[in-house]
């Protein structure tokens, strides 16, 4: 089953009935509701759902858009599920159990979460001009990328044994519900977990329905910026795989339709068996035909 994200066009209307509408004659079987969709806007959609033939597979949180912060930009790091503050740590946890139900209430089969960050200077105007210089491999440049991912670690404990904590409340929820906890490798070297965390975090939360999800513009881009070896997530975390973000990347950019960049879509068919959610997360505004013909690619080079 293909899906596409609701991001290529939640940020065009409010109207739940009319975005929905947006997708439905697309050559795609499900969706993911993501986090720039309002709970007024989630209600409507929620009616014409019942009607659609589209399902939805998974949801990203946080979903709906929490009310508690109305004039504030949408994200999946509305809140920090590694947050040092107590008080922020457990309005993340509790607006994740609310996407939970959410996901239980419209049948999907996932949550795709952010798992936070460690708060540090993160310096990537810096990283990103060694990029588009093509220095990104020179002598500075790894001293840098050393120096930062160094600082990432030293101050990296109190934030992962926050996520640790978070997750340990979640996982009980989520089993409750029926529903996988899917961890989203990022796009931000502070962000987490690192590439490292990810087989602590399983062998932690071993028979809990927590797992991986695999964006592979994220992935492109940390290897462009030889942050880790090019494969090594999949390669790593495979056997854990729930679903996947599918779109296309150039440098530093991501989130563009697939077959419009440089990503090997070919690479990743091995890895997807047949219950992986596999879900197009396209960047808003993208022309109507990359989007058609993205669909159309991926049909082609990897659900064939």
């Amino acid at each position: 089953m293909l899906a596409l994200s609701t991001s290529w066009k939640s940020t065009e209307t409010i109207d739940g009935k009319a975005l929905l509408a947006f997708l439905e004659y697309l050559d795609i079987s499900g969706i993911e509701l993501e986090y720039r969709i309002s709970e007024p806007t989630y209600r409507q959609m929620r009616e014409a759902l019942k009607r659609s033939r589209l399902k939805v597979v998974s949801v990203h949180n946080f979903f709906p858009k929490p009310s508690i912060k109305p004039d504030s930009k949408a994200s999946g790091d509305f809140f920090m599920l590694s947050s040092l503050d107590d008080d922020e740590r457990q309005r993340a946890v509790q607006w994740t159990i609310k996407t939970i139900e959410t996901a239980a209430e419209v049948g999907a089969a996932a949550v795709v979460l952010h798992c936070g960050r460690v708060e540090m200077e993160r310096e990537l105007d810096v990283l990103y001009q060694f990029f588009r210089s093509n220095q990104i491999l020179s002598q500075e440049a790894q001293a840098f990328i050393g120096k930062k991912l160094k600082e990432r670690d030293r101050l990296k404990p109190q934030y992962l044994e926050n996520l640790l904590f978070s997750l340990d409340q979640l996982s009980r929820v989520a089993e409750k519900y029926k529903i996988l906890l899917a961890l989203e490798n990022r796009f931000h070297y502070d962000e987490l977990p690192a590439i490292e965390d990810f087989e602590a975090i399983f062998r932690r939360f071993e028979g809990t329905p927590l797992g991986y999800w695999h964006d592979v513009g994220h992935a492109q881009v940390n290897e462009n910026l030889s942050l880790f070896p090019p494969g090594s997530l999949l390669k790593n975390y495979a056997d854990r795989l729930i679903g996947i973000h599918l779109h296309d990347a150039v440098g530093i950019e991501d989130h563009l339709a697939p077959g419009t960049g440089e990503i090997d879509f070919m690479n990743l068919k091995s890895y997807l068996k047949a219950d992986t959610l596999t879900v197009l997360e396209l960047k808003p505004r993208i022309p109507e035909f990359e989007v058609i013909q993205g669909i159309r690619f991926v049909r082609e080079k990897i659900l064939n």
